[in-house]
């Protein structure tokens, strides 16, 4: 199995707009010209196209849309947008970026017989913001589905009312047609308060609930959901909110023919291939996340089966303690006993290799927090730690070292690390467990990516390039913990 990262030009990806028909998943995907990270170049971007019959094997398809020439209304860029096969045609509706125009973004519209050629629409652009509402300048991302409830077409649009607090002026703004030609405005369908702008906004009904889902990049850089008995809200906040955490980006979602919903999103490049370098827009696919809806309207997340069962053959790795009280019971079972104090030691894996890592964890007496090192050095001065902390009923994943207050830094003589705009918990999430309790452990490690699912409901994805001493390991800070039924199997 080989996953789908980006474009085989090795382009960073970013922006997925899935779409499946009979029985085809299509991933509509932007990218930017070669050899460009800032704006204005940078926003030039075309759509990329490629599908696949079962989420593993994937083909790559000529690009779909490419931006137009002056003065057309998409000649600085293709930007985001939506597929839908309707009306006996294939249908994208999409952003269409000008940036000298007096209205910059605007939303246009493209027809094809096949799904592989496009045509653009000369009607172009469809809709415009209403400047009595809406700012002018943010208009973007329109998703379109067909509401069986409301029995029209809906048309999710990212906008920016025109008064309110300056950086939270935020909304997703609705338009209804019966055609996919003529669309009403209906006006405001969600506005928190609470961002710049809701990228890549979209809406469905799974189980008992509607879903509404958005991308932050003024604040956390994560695509967020909402969760409502009625499409027209209102829009609550769940108790795992969002779908993956920080970086993993942008993401937009499809439904199969069973019923499944997978989301799709991009782990950001950073700047001159550093952990310390500037995050950028676009970079690798994740895996694509399946989520199912709870009782309670939270989505639980799970990396999805035909994905899980298509990794490659099994291998063995031995256990090296490293400091403190480990035990290994042959290849399968580790167990750390270290109560009031710290226990961890590494895997022996071949250098440069790609893996998934499963086990299931039992801790039965915590008193501070356990998990899975990544990407480590011998010391854990550096890399990350998969730490489950029971007393604050989450999960997250440590970037090290912290940083420490200069005063502290001076005194030490130690090296001030620049600061992570993530935080020292680049991926967090609330996650309730207790003392006896298993708990399953995928991670996905790349050369450059971590891709972690937690017992089928929570996912971070992150980036990481410096090459690790180790690449993973397990420890126990103040707790007794067992790691049952270790496997490792190639990533191809």
């Amino acid at each position: 199995m080989k996953l789908f990262r980006r474009s085989k030009e090795g382009f960073a990806s970013g922006d997925a707009i899935p779409f499946y028909h009979d029985g085809v998943y299509h991933l509509f995907y932007l990218t930017s010209p070669p050899d460009t990270t800032r704006y204005p170049d940078r926003v030039r971007t075309t759509w990329q196209h490629a599908r696949s019959a079962d989420l593993v094997h994937w083909e790559e398809l000529p690009p779909a849309l490419v931006p137009g020439e002056e003065p057309q209304v998409d000649a600085n860029g293709c930007w985001t947008g939506s597929a839908i096969y309707a009306e006996g045609k294939y249908h994208i509706f999409y952003t269409g970026y000008h940036i000298s125009a007096e209205f910059p973004q605007t939303i246009c519209h493209a027809t094809s017989d096949d799904s592989i050629v496009w045509v653009k629409d000369e009607d172009s652009p469809y809709i415009v913001p209403d400047t009595r509402y809406y700012e002018s300048i943010d208009w973007r991302d329109p998703y379109v589905f067909y509401n069986d409830e409301d029995a029209c077409y809906w048309m999710l649009i990212a906008a920016r009312r025109n008064e309110g607090p300056e950086n939270r002026r935020g909304c997703v703004v609705l338009y209804k047609s019966q055609n996919l030609r003529t669309f009403e405005h209906y006006g405001v369908l969600y506005e928190p308060y609470h961002t710049n702008c809701p990228e890549c906004p979209e809406m469905y009904r799974l189980g008992n609930f509607w879903y509404l889902s958005y991308s932050r990049f003024s604040e956390r850089a994560q695509t967020l959901y909402r969760f409502s008995m009625s499409p027209y809200g209102p829009w609550r906040t769940p108790q795992f909110d969002g779908i993956d955490c920080r970086r993993f980006y942008a993401a937009k979602s499809l439904s199969d023919k069973e019923g499944h919903r997978f989301y799709f999103g991009w782990i950001h490049d950073r700047e001159g291939a550093s952990d310390e370098g500037w995050w950028q827009w676009g970079g690798d696919f994740a895996i694509p996340h399946e989520v199912k809806s709870a009782p309670d309207g939270n989505l639980y997340v799970s990396m999805p089966e035909n994905i899980y069962h298509s990794f490659g053959a099994g291998f063995s790795a031995d256990f090296r303690p490293h400091f403190g009280n480990t035990r290994s019971y042959g290849n399968k079972s580790v167990s750390i006993n270290s109560i009031g104090s710290l226990s961890y030691g590494f895997f022996d894996l071949p250098a440069q290799k790609e893996f998934l890592f499963e086990c299931n964890i039992v801790p039965s007496d915590c008193g501070d927090y356990f998990g899975i090192t990544l990407k480590t050095d011998s010391d854990l001065d550096k890399g990350y730690l998969l730490a489950f902390d029971l007393a604050g009923q989450r999960v997250s994943l440590n970037k090290l070292p912290a940083p420490l207050d200069p005063f502290w830094a001076t005194l030490s003589g130690k090296e001030q690390p620049l600061p992570e705009v993530d935080g020292p918990r680049v991926c967090e999430k609330t996650f309730p467990f207790g003392s006896g309790d298993t708990i399953n452990v995928k991670i996905v490690v790349g050369k450059t990516t971590i891709e972690a699912f937690i017992d089928d409901m929570i996912a971070f994805s992150y980036r990481s390039y410096e090459p690790a001493e180790h690449e993973i390991g397990l420890f126990a800070q103040d707790s007794n913990v067992d790691f049952h039924n270790l496997s490792f199997q190639n990533l191809e």
